[in-house]
């Protein structure tokens, strides 16, 4: 499994950029544009990019509101001075609160992190699932069978739909306005998504998975964390936990109920094909952190297969 994380960052670099001027030149467009959240996925596109069209030929959009993390918009304003990116900076907040996203869930509550990891351990705890993410992703895409998945239909949607809803519309006007802005400048929307989160579902396919080239999707966070440093990304964003930045700056690891460096262990072993106890074992990881990575992997595969047809 050790081995199977290890990353050539020279050659995967150069794989990279011979990619993006193939796809550029071949689609014929002027450039590239990419959304610089501040973390690392982005981050890293975003040099990857430069490198192989020069900055005169990345567009990028930086696109906070009421709930971003300052940090995150001060590592992107960073990325795009560092790389001299022709930058435009967007402020969603009155689009979103326009759309009624706002009302769904209060500035004070968005913003307690506490608050929100405790209702996270709870919602855990009352499922028996080792991950929340995964728990959302399989009762949105799976059969709704299970006592918990009936109990959520049944009582708790009103909040669990809220919830989803606050989240899921702002990834996806933050795409919405990439692609208008990828239009107007003739270029082709980069999708900065990994193969740790890809593999797991941890996306939206109508937001942050939603894209015309992704450079990252064959890469495992960890990889990606090599990739960057081998490429110059600044450590303040190398060191930083990764998030979506939709709510008091959660990590992800949060969400997912593991670390990347747990998790990316086993999408390892399972590609290899290695048995569950030699999986958990190696990565630190109990059979029922498996099976929850397990079961989003499933969700996301079912997910993948939609829209339904006749």
């Amino acid at each position: 499994m050790t081995e199977g994380l290890c990353l050539d960052a020279p050659r995967a670099a150069e794989e990279i950029l011979t990619f993006v001027r193939r796809e550029v030149s071949r689609l014929g467009r002027r450039g590239v544009l990419i959304g610089l959240s501040g973390g690392l996925d982005s981050s890293t596109c975003a040099y990857l990019c430069v490198h192989a069209l020069g900055s005169k030929r990345v567009q990028a959009l930086i696109l906070p509101e009421r709930d971003s993390d300052p940090l995150n918009i001060a590592h992107a304003q960073m990325v795009a001075q560092e790389l001299a990116l022709a930058v435009e900076t967007i402020d969603l907040a009155p689009l979103l609160a326009q759309m009624g996203v706002y009302d769904l869930v209060s500035a004070e509550v968005a913003g307690n992190r506490s608050l929100i990891e405790s209702a996270i351990r709870w919602i855990g705890r009352l499922t028996g699932g080792g991950s929340v993410f995964g728990l959302g992703l399989s009762y949105a895409y799976g059969e709704r069978h299970s006592l918990w998945q009936r109990l959520v239909r049944r009582f708790y949607w009103r909040y669990a739909g809220q919830a989803q809803a606050f989240i899921l519309s702002k990834v996806r006007l933050r795409m919405l306005l990439l692609y208008q802005y990828a239009i107007l400048h003739d270029c082709l929307v980069v999708g900065t998504t990994d193969k740790s989160e890809w593999s797991i579902g941890f996306y939206d396919p109508y937001g942050d998975g939603a894209c015309d080239i992704t450079l990252l999707r064959h890469l495992y966070k960890t990889q990606i964390r090599e990739l960057a440093r081998y490429l110059g990304v600044p450590e303040a964003i190398l060191n930083k936990p990764s998030s979506g930045d939709l709510a008091a700056g959660l990590p992800n690891e949060v969400a997912i109920g593991l670390s990347y460096e747990q998790l990316d262990a086993i999408l390892c072993g399972l590609e290899q094909g290695l048995p569950e106890g030699t999986i958990a074992r190696q990565s630190g990881v109990s059979r029922k952190a498996l099976r929850a990575v397990q079961r989003a992997m499933r969700a996301a595969s079912a997910r993948e297969g939609m829209p339904g047809r006749l």
